[in-house]
C-alpha cells in the first residue's frame, strides 16, 4: 500500500521548553513481515508520565532515538498475517508495546493485541492498559491489599491514582487517603477517596497522622525522593510501601540539579532496619514487565480480570481531555503542570478530522483553554464567527475552574505557565509550540506510569 501515515517521533532526549524534539513525520504504511503480525489503524492513544520521562531522557529502559513513543492505544484491525487465527479484519482491539503507539497505523505481534469488550469506546480502550494494569498489579500483586487497609494514594487525581482508588473500593472496608490540590477534591471524592489532603497548603504527613495516629497500612508512591522516606515512616507494623515512579525528580524543563537533589533524599534502609520495623518495601515498573517473557501469563490474567471488572461496571475510566497528535506538546504541558484530572487521550489528526465539526471545535478549544487558560475571543464578525464564539464560550465556561499547578518545587514555588500556542499544522515538519515560557526549573510534574508512570507531585509539605 502506497499510503503515507503520520507518526510522532522523538528525535532526541531533552527537556527543552519548546518540545522541538517531538516531531510529526510521515512514514510509509507498514507491511506485515511475519505470519504472527497484525496491522491496526489507531483511533486513540494514551499519554502517560513515562512518555514525559522518555522525552527528557530519564526513563529506563531507554530506546535509541529517533523512535515513536507510546505504550498504549486502541483501534481497528486492517490486515492479519497468515498465522493469525484469533483476530479478523475490522476487530476492535486494545494494543500495547514498550513504544511505537503514537502512529496512525501500527504493525505489531498478535500477542500485543486484546479484543475490546462490546460497548467499550476507543478512548476507554486507550486508557485502560497502563493506568489500570499498573494500579491492579501494585495493589493485588505487590502490596496485597486486604480488607480494612488504610491506603495513601499520592496524585489521586492522576491516571494511576484514579484507577487505584476505584480498585481499592473493590475490597471491603478499605479507606483511601488521597493527595490532590483543592480544585480536584470533589472529583476524587466522587471517585472514592475518603480523606482528601491539599498537599499545596497542608503537610500531608501531619494530616495522615491526625487521621490515623497509629499509622497506615499501604502507601502508593509515584513521587520518590524525600517522599519515599515520609511514606515509609507513615507505615505501621506490617505496612507496605510500593515505589512506582520518580515524579519529584523531573519537571517540564529537565534539571539534573533537581534530579540529584531528589535522588539524594531517596529512602535508604538496610535489611536489618526492615526486620526491626516489620515493614515491606517494593518497587514496580510496568515497562520492564512488558519486556519480560516470564510475566506473559500474569499480564494476560490480570488484563482479563480488568476487562471483566470493566464489563461489570467496577471500572469507570475518567477522561480529562483529548489532543491531536499535532498538539502533543500542549498535552505534555498539561500533564507536567498537574492540571489533568484523569486520562489525557491523544488522537491522530486524521481521526479528529473525521469527527463532526462540533467535536473538532471542542478538541481545539479544549486544547487552547486547558493549556493557555485564555478567555474566548471577544470579536464577532458575521454569523459564522459569532456561532463559533458561542461554542468557544460554552466550552471555556465548562473548563473555567481555576487551575493551580500542583507541582511544587523542591526549594521554590512554581511559576505560572505562560503559553502562546501557534497551533502547529504543517506536515512532515517539527511540531512548533512557540512562545511558551517553561515552568520554573524546579517545578514538579504529575505522574504514573508505566511506571505509570512516571513522575509527579513534588515536595508536598
Amino acid at each position: 500500500m502506497s499510503e503515507k501515515i503520520k507518526a510522532i517521533v522523538l528525535t532526541s532526549t531533552s527537556g527543552s521548553s519548546d518540545f522541538s524534539n517531538l516531531q510529526l513525520k510521515e512514514e510509509n504504511y507498514p507491511k506485515i513481515e511475519s505470519d504472527d503480525q497484525v496491522i491496526v489503524r489507531v483511533k486513540a492513544s494514551g499519554l502517560n508520565f513515562a512518555e514525559l520521562m522518555q522525552r527528557q531522557g530519564f526513563y529506563k529502559p531507554a530506546s535509541k532515538t529517533p523512535y515513536t513513543p507510546g505504550f498504549e492505544a486502541a483501534g481497528v484491525v486492517e490486515e492479519i498475517g497468515t498465522g493469525v487465527t484469533d483476530f479478523q479484519v475490522n476487530d476492535r482491539v486494545i494494543i500495547y508495546n514498550g513504544s511505537g503507539m503514537w502512529k496512525e497505523v501500527i504493525c505489531l505481534s498478535r500477542s500485543n493485541l486484546i479484543k475490546m469488550p462490546d460497548g467499550m469506546s476507543f478512548e476507554d480502550g486507550a486508557a485502560l492498559m497502563v493506568n489500570y494494569l499498573t494500579a491492579y498489579q501494585i495493589l493485588f500483586r505487590m502490596v496485597n491489599i486486604r480488607q480494612g487497609d488504610k491506603v495513601l494514594i499520592h496524585m489521586a487525581a492522576g491516571g494511576v491514582g484514579f484507577a487505584a482508588t476505584q480498585l481499592c473500593k473493590t475490597v471491603k472496608d478499605v479507606t483511601v487517603i488521597g493527595t490532590a490540590s483543592a480544585a480536584k477534591h470533589e472529583a476524587i471524592t466522587q471517585n472514592g477517596v475518603a480523606h482528601c489532603i491539599d498537599y499545596t497548603k497542608e503537610d500531608y504527613v501531619q494530616e495522615v497522622k491526625k487521621l490515623f495516629p497509629l499509622g497506615i497500612d499501604v502507601v502508593l508512591d509515584p513521587l520518590n525522593g524525600e517522599n519515599a522516606i515520609k511514606g515509609y515512616e507513615l507505615l505501621k507494623p506490617f505496612g507496605r510501601i510500593c515505589h512506582y515512579g520518580a515524579a519529584s525528580i523531573t519537571s517540564e524543563s529537565r534539571s539534573f540539579v533537581n534530579a540529584f537533589k531528589a535522588w539524594w533524599k531517596c529512602l535508604s534502609v538496610t535489611s536489618l532496619d526492615i526486620i526491626n520495623q516489620n515493614k515491606s518495601v517494593c518497587g514496580y515498573h510496568l515497562g520492564f514487565l512488558m519486556n519480560n517473557p516470564s510475566c506473559v501469563d500474569q499480564m494476560s490474567t490480570d488484563i482479563s480480570n480488568l476487562l471483566e471488572m470493566y464489563s461489570k461496571g467496577l471500572i469507570n475510566i475518567q477522561h480529562d481531555s483529548t489532543f491531536a497528535y499535532s498538539k502533543i506538546a500542549e498535552a505534555m504541558k498539561r500533564m507536567h503542570s498537574r492540571q489533568n484530572v484523569g486520562k489525557i487521550i491523544l488522537k491522530p489528526d486524521s481521526e479528529i478530522e473525521k469527527e463532526s465539526p462540533r467535536n473538532v471545535e471542542e478538541v481545539k478549544v479544549a486544547t487552547e483553554d486547558k493549556v493557555e487558560q485564555t478567555q474566548p475571543e471577544q470579536s464577532q464578525q458575521g454569523g459564522e464567527q459569532k456561532a463559533e464564539e458561542v461554542a468557544r464560550s460554552e466550552i471555556a465556561e465548562a473548563h473555567r475552574e481555576p487551575v493551580q499547578s500542583e507541582s511544587e518545587q523542591i526549594e521554590h514555588e512554581t511559576s505560572k505557565l505562560n503559553v502562546n500556542d501557534d497551533q502547529a499544522k504543517s506536515e512532515n515538519v517539527s511540531i512548533e509550540q512557540t512562545g511558551e515560557k517553561s515552568l520554573a526549573e524546579e517545578a514538579q510534574a504529575d505522574a504514573n506510569g508505566l511506571t505509570e508512570s512516571q513522575l509527579s507531585e513534588n515536595k508536598q509539605n
